[in-house]
């Protein structure tokens, strides 16, 4: 029988080598799943404390398996019961473990509680190096790697009959009882909180008993996919699900949230799956039982009071009613008459009521696809869970009744809501990912929510879009006769995804430039553009005339818009996006203008960027169109030094930033502003004057943007990741773009007064790249900053980087403070010697000499 760490290294030379396996690999894999399958079958199940062997520990004379007898001192005896007590393992096997832990790391001048740490992390690892294995082989039959056919035969026919002996139960059951607060599960009140990993860190032993919940979860997920569930299964898993849920509602756990979803996946992708391997000569396994059916439907559809259990309840009773609606078309094929017809029709026009009346879809977007633990999953276990959403919104989409019930909630819903209301210019805040949006003030609606539903599911996976003929006939119905801006802005949103692709981009390009919809289409959103400047102009040429404020209708519904123009901008055919939008100028003519939202100037921005490559002449005239319309950049030769106020206030980027933006602790209008400069400055040729007449939009970020980054205040964490990320990739791109010279030093040699002076160079002298140089040579505001976000350093890091939704944001932003200081060290070599403040004094003194 091979060891733990053996079986693992072979699975990972032989299924994730970066060449296919050779016979032999074949065989020697082969050889080590087969000789490991009691392990596999009787996962993490070890031979639990025995008198005797407790007895023989306490005489300090232990024989091992072919070993000779093994004599043991007071501690060794002490520690190996206490291994034994906090583990609920047999007392010989923790002689074993001790011996295994002295020869890997030396017992020699360590603490007794030490020890016990390193033996306790030994034996976890040789868990977590079984469990992974279990996992590996998995994913090589459910993912697509690579692998040849005859391996992949060889290991599903394994992975079958380890499943038909018992092993998918055993996975329901580790998952529950490794949640218990007990010596074989997460430790009681006695046990030792501590283990040492295999790196030698100290690490909790609850963290590490919840990251081999989860990868459980994940391999019953996967499971799924390899043998059909049973009957039995699925209640099992529904009964493990309802006790998770109950302690999410409690906890904010990552990994919690996450074990968690796995259940739900596995019944959503064993219900799906099921229902689509039914045709005319199989039946569904699921629902070839009728008691099955009603005992499962009557679980279902019982309420309680914990709102986050009938949630995850909620989403279990949508994959159901799929199931019911694929099990009734393959009844439909291979039966005129079911017996049983009359009653599945009952269950599953209940089940549609309830899940429209408590609207599961918007649990399912608020607690699971928004959470931070569901997008910071490992990317193949998101790609499988898109992918049987997608396949369960079609089925369901596809149904008859299903249709009926949205038609129905799209009526209520427009007789509900009124269609608009005039606000402030600045009450109102764009943010597709808050759960503010998916609803009005009396709470989101169920027929807004299935649209924001098909949106998530299809933004991370576009090509999921590709010849899905059901979505695009919902599309037509959705887009049809809208009366108020909240089901407008919702459809909108959708289309902007459905956009994400070619395909898509091409189609929704079509929709809103054809007659599909009477009143939704690209001539709209340019009406509505050049009517508010109209009166914009108007009131300005009014003597004492206020702007007018724009309705939050119009301000939403044209957000919506330009999300779905830049959507189908960005993905559209390089040669055909040439000639869908030949005249862009109307995108810029709200932009300098005080009442119009900083949202809104967000999303004009945004949607320009996106044209700045689909051609040459576009992006030059996108510069052209920046300097007629938008807010100038306004700053002096030392914005930081200055003491006296302007004579008069200027509306420019600065005011909205500093005035505007930070009152409100939201920043969409810079953020989009730099990512706009970033991109225009990104496709600039013309070197020659080393970024000289950049200088300007330089101070503005140096200065009010970057510099006082740390003390603003911030409504959204992910607006200061974003904010921090194009200051960032700005400053990057100028150290990429631009190099030093020798005349960059010259006249600096008998300088000495340079160590006392204070006064910066006239701004039309300064040049970004050594602007930039001198900071971070000074030890000044950029490096500060640059240094602050990596000083909290890795661990901190990946905790934020895997439980917050601004984590991938955060490494964006480290990354890129990594990169910054690798190119300043390239650069400064000729600098240094001049621009160093402690040698500035010594190095002119040595070339006098």
């Amino acid at each position: 029988m091979v060891s733990p760490k053996q079986l693992l290294s072979t699975l990972e030379s032989t299924l994730l080598g970066p060449s296919p396996p050779t016979a032999a690999h074949r065989v020697e894999l082969l050889h080590a799943i087969r000789t490991s399958s009691r392990s596999f079958q009787s996962l993490l199940s070890y031979s639990p404390p025995k008198s005797s062997d407790r007895s023989q520990v306490q005489s300090k004379s232990v024989r091992l398996p072919d070993s000779s007898p093994i004599s043991l001192d007071d501690q060794d005896v002490q520690i190996a019961l206490k291994l034994s007590d906090d583990l609920h393992l047999n007392e010989v096997d923790c002689v074993r473990l001790l011996v295994t832990a002295n020869q890997e790391w030396g017992f020699m001048g360590r603490e007794p509680l030490e020890i016990l740490r390193l033996a306790a992390g030994l034996w976890y690892t040789e868990r977590r190096d079984l469990i992974t294995s279990l996992h590996l082989l998995l994913r090589a039959v459910v993912l697509d790697q690579g692998l040849e056919d005859e391996i992949l035969v060889d290991i599903q026919k394994y992975l079958e009959n380890l499943i038909n002996s018992g092993l998918r139960q055993r996975l329901i059951s580790l998952i529950k009882e490794l949640n218990r607060e007990d010596p074989s599960g997460l430790g009681g009140p006695q046990c030792e909180p501590y283990i040492l990993d295999s790196r030698g860190s100290l690490v909790e032993r609850r963290a590490v008993v919840s990251r081999e919940r989860l990868i459980i979860g994940h391999c019953l997920v996967l499971s799924v996919l390899v043998v059909r569930t049973s009957p039995k299964d699925v209640k099992d898993i529904f009964s493990v699900l309802k006790d998770c849920a109950s302690e999410v509602s409690v906890s904010n756990a990552t990994v919690k949230h996450q074990i968690t979803f796995s259940l739900l996946f596995a019944l959503v992708v064993a219900f799906v799956s099921d229902g689509l391997s039914t045709v005319p000569d199989k039946a569904s396994i699921l629902s070839s039982d009728a008691s099955f059916r009603r005992e499962f439907h009557e679980l279902v559809m019982a309420t309680g009071n914990d709102p986050v259990v009938e949630g995850f309840i909620g989403g279990i009773r949508l994959a159901w009613v799929v199931h019911l609606m694929l099990i009734q078309d393959g009844i439909a094929a291979r039966e005129t008459v079911s017996s049983g017809s009359s009653n599945e029709m009952g269950y599953l026009s209940r089940c549609l009521d309830i899940i429209f009346s408590t609207n599961s879809f918007q649990f399912l977007l608020d607690k699971i696809l928004h959470t931070a633990s569901y997008q910071n999953e490992d990317e193949d276990m998101i790609y499988m869970y898109n992918a049987y959403l997608h396949k369960l919104i079609t089925c369901f989409l596809s149904n008859s009744l299903a249709r009926d019930k949205i038609k129905e909630s799209k009526e209520r819903t427009m007789s509900m809501l009124s269609p608009y209301r005039v606000v402030g210019s600045h009450n109102f805040t764009q943010d597709r990912n808050s759960s503010s949006q998916h609803g009005s003030d009396m709470g989101a609606l169920t027929f807004n929510s299935i649209l924001n539903f098909v949106s998530e599911i299809y933004q991370k996976e576009p090509e999921l879009l590709s010849g899905n003929d059901v979505l695009w006939t919902f599309v037509n119905f959705a887009g049809e006769d809208h009366t108020t801006f909240q089901t407008l802005v919702a459809f909108l949103n959708m289309l902007s995804t459905l956009a994400s692709s070619q395909e898509g981009a091409s189609k929704v390009y079509e929709l809103l430039q054809g007659k599909a919809f009477r009143s939704i289409g690209w001539s709209t959103l340019f009406e509505c553009l050049a009517i508010y400047d109209d009166k914009f102009k108007q009131s300005l040429q009014t003597a004492g005339a206020m702007l007018p404020d724009i309705q939050e209708g119009d301000a939403k519904a044209l957000v919506a818009y330009l999300n779905v123009l830049k959507k189908v901008v960005e993905n559209g055919n390089p040669i055909e996006r040439k000639n869908w939008f030949p005249d862009i100028e109307p995108l810029f003519k709200l932009l300098s203008y005080e009442n119009v939202p900083p949202y809104l100037k967000g999303a004009l921005r945004n949607a320009i960027a996106t044209f700045i490559h689909v051609s040459p002449v576009l992006k030059d005239s996108i510069w052209t169109y920046l300097e007629q319309y938008d807010l100038p950049v306004v700053v002096g030769a030392d914005v930081q030094n200055t003491q006296q106020p302007m004579a008069t206030q200027v509306y420019d980027m600065q005011f909205e930033l500093n005035e505007i933006e930070a009152s409100r602790e939201q920043y969409p209008s810079t953020i989009s502003f730099l990512n706009l400069i970033n991109a225009l400055i990104a496709e600039e040729r013309d070197l020659s004057d080393r970024g000289q007449r950049f200088i300007g939009i330089f101070r503005f970020i140096y200065d009010h943007v970057f510099g006082p980054f740390p003390q603003r205040a911030y409504a959204d964490p992910c607006e200061k990741w974003q904010l921090v990320g194009a200051c960032l990739q700005h400053f990057r791109m100028i150290l990429n773009m631009y190099d030093v010279k020798d005349e960059d030093f010259e006249g600096i040699v008998d300088q000495s007064r340079l160590s006392t002076m204070k006064e910066s160079s006239p701004l039309q002298m300064q040049l970004p790249v050594l602007e930039l140089l001198k900071d971070f040579m000074s030890g000044k505001t950029a490096f500060r900053n640059v240094m602050g976000i990596l000083l909290p350093g890795v661990n901190s890091i990946i905790a934020e980087r895997n439980s917050q939704i601004y984590g991938q944001l955060l490494e964006n932003a480290v990354q890129l403070s990594l990169e910054i200081i690798i190119l300043v060290l390239e650069k400064d070599l000729l600098l240094s010697d001049y621009w160093r403040p402690l040698y500035q004094v010594t190095y002119s003194n040595f070339l006098k000499k």
